[in-house]
């Protein structure tokens, strides 16, 4: 499987047997009880008195992730960009709004660029904001 991790530390065996734990207690609250919370009790015994064990699944665990994470970022941001940054451009656009002034740009030979001449005082200081 190209998606195990091949170091894995304690630190991190420890934090996936806690998430198998969560795992069990979730499904305890919402399958049943009966079967789930003693295996999530056992489960919990066994991170804290020896988390070494964990650690093929914490392979497995934090590389699945890894592989994971990558996919959902770019899906995530994909759908961010298409669904709030590409529709507020267009209606900027569409009522002619020029924040950058990209019209001006390169049109003459003065600059597009403010100059601002301010002598900053104590109050600017004070309340940046």
């Amino acid at each position: 499987m190209s998606f195990l991790l091949k170091n894995v530390s304690a630190t991190q065996s420890k934090d996936a047997g806690l998430a198998l734990v969560l795992i069990c207690l979730i499904l305890s609250l919402t399958v049943s009880p009966r079967y789930f919370l003693p295996i999530g009790t056992g489960l919990l015994l066994v991170v804290m008195s020896v988390p070494g064990l964990f650690k093929p699944f914490a392979r497995f665990w934090f590389g699945f992730s890894h592989v994971t994470g990558g996919f959902v970022s770019r899906i995530l941001l994909t759908v961010l960009f298409y669904g709030m940054v590409l529709p507020v451009g267009l209606v900027r656009r569409a009522l002619g709004k020029d924040a950058m002034q990209l019209k001006k740009w390169k049109q003459g030979q003065s600059s597009v660029f403010l100059d601002r001449n301010h002598q900053f005082g104590r109050q600017d200081l004070e309340h940046p904001y």
